[in-house]
């Protein structure tokens, strides 16, 4: 059993066959899948999409990446709205920084109100959060140490050091591993998914984006997660039935699925 538990299938690039992706996906095992968004418009297909299979979640968030333009007291009322309007919101996510692309203090500054606004909706409503964090992370655990999260955060497709992933686990977070943990020249993402302690390790794909070996440059699907889960139980000495049913219930745990 396998929870994908971050992919984004409701997007444009599924609407031709995601029935078909979803089919093979669990024709993969793969059991039970979260749909993490990053903005209300793609919020509202994320749970349209969970709405319709009963393994299917969905979380509610806006990407450092969306804040542009944005009324923040406008974005969160509509956040909550949706947050408490099924039982299939399981998470507030994607939130978190995004420096890749961002030199500008006057934009990191707003994402950070968004983020810490957000960990304070997901502590208000008792949700665990999902954390995009790149080119950021002294940022994002400064944010974190200083605004908790209280009902549990994920470093979704980790991307940082071990040193880091280790702060993260010392502050009580999950890492979320995906695609690059497969790629020939991945040393980072390898030491992390040997070290990180098992109890404290998800499974994602991030589709359709960072499609694992040997799919790498096609579109990615959660299928396509039994690459990751065989790439980490290799590197961990585990069998792959042994890292799937971890991961599955680590994911549940996580998610109160």
């Amino acid at each position: 059993m396998i929870f994908d538990t971050h992919t984004h299938i409701y997007e444009d690039q599924f609407a031709n066959d995601y029935q078909d992706v979803i089919k093979r996906a669990v024709d993969n095992n793969v059991k039970l899948i979260m749909l993490p968004s990053d903005s209300i418009s793609e919020a509202k297909k994320a749970l349209a999409l969970a709405n319709q299979y009963p393994f299917i979640y969905c979380a509610i968030g806006i990407h450092p990446s969306e804040t542009e333009g944005l009324d923040l007291e406008t974005t969160l009322l509509e956040e909550e709205k949706l947050l408490l309007s099924s039982p299939k919101v399981k998470a507030l996510g994607e939130i978190g920084l995004d420096y890749h692309f961002e030199n500008s203090e006057e934009v990191k500054n707003r994402q950070k109100i968004f983020f810490i606004k957000q960990i304070e909706l997901a502590n208000k409503l008792h949700f665990p959060i999902i954390i995009h964090s790149r080119d950021a992370a002294a940022d994002t655990l400064a944010i974190i140490k200083e605004h908790k999260p209280l009902y549990g955060f994920v470093f979704h497709c980790f991307s940082y050091s071990y040193e880091v992933m280790k702060e993260v686990i010392a502050l009580g977070g999950y890492i979320g591993l995906d695609g690059p943990v497969t790629y020939k020249n991945a040393v980072t993402p390898k030491k992390v998914a040997v070290n990180v302690p098992l109890n404290r390790l998800l499974l994602e794909t991030d589709a359709p984006y960072l499609a694992p070996v040997p799919h790498r440059g096609e579109r990615n699907e959660p299928s396509f997660i039994v690459n990751v889960a065989s790439m980490i139980s290799q590197l961990r000495n585990m069998t792959f039935d042994e890292l799937c049913l971890v991961t599955y219930q680590n994911g549940k745990d996580f998610f109160h699925v």
